[in-house]
């Protein structure tokens, strides 16, 4: 059994019969939650290959986190997709796009500011804290600690700029530890954790 319990069915509605959805003038969209931490894994690996140089080992890291993607993806296919229903998938887009509003905005004031080091931390942080509000209407205790290690993460990032000029550790090695957390969380939903804690037993 995977650490994340199955997504809790809809509740019934008043005078449509238990269980029944109210209709709907159109096809509602539903945010699988694999996708979401595989594609933001992505994007972090790529965040942290920028700050490994252009040597050649940025470019294998992720490609490998490419290929593992895939896998997982497939693999998540294979055994059946549990998507969100459409209000968690609301919340989904809306925590996102907000996300990516903020993060815009950020590197617009930070790059005026001559402060631009800061911004894979500050992202790291809204990415966090943005696990975290999703996990108070799912209920899922990883998704709440992972928002949590990705969000101290983001606060040791910012530390680390304040002390140093910034660089590998702060934009490369928390980069590719978000990536690879966010890959792992995508991993134990679709079970693939707990098939390999078995066989290594």
């Amino acid at each position: 059994m995977s650490a994340y319990p199955p997504p809790r069915p809809p509740s019934g509605y008043p005078g449509r019969g238990h269980g029944s959805p109210p209709p709907s003038r159109g096809r509602a969209v539903r945010v699988d939650p694999v996708l979401v931490e595989l594609g933001a894994g992505l994007v972090w690996l790529a965040v942290g290959t920028l700050g490994l140089g252009a040597d050649g080992a940025g470019t294998l890291v992720l490609a490998i986190g490419i290929a593992v993607a895939i896998g997982i993806g497939v693999e998540n296919r294979r055994r059946g997709a549990r998507p969100f229903d459409a209000s968690r998938s609301a919340e989904v887009l809306r925590l996102g796009g907000g996300v990516i509003a903020i993060v815009i905005v950020a590197s617009i004031v930070l790059g005026l500011i001559s402060a631009s080091a800061f911004l894979p931390g500050l992202a790291l942080l809204l990415t966090g804290g943005a696990f975290v509000l999703l996990s108070r209407s799912t209920g899922q205790r990883p998704t709440r600690w992972l928002g949590i290690v990705l969000a101290v993460a983001g606060v040791l990032s910012a530390l680390i700029t304040t002390g140093t000029a910034g660089g590998f550790v702060s934009q490369g090695l928390l980069g590719l530890l978000a990536g690879v957390l966010l890959m792992l969380s995508a991993a134990d939903r679709v079970g693939l954790v707990e098939m390999l804690r078995d066989r290594a037993r």
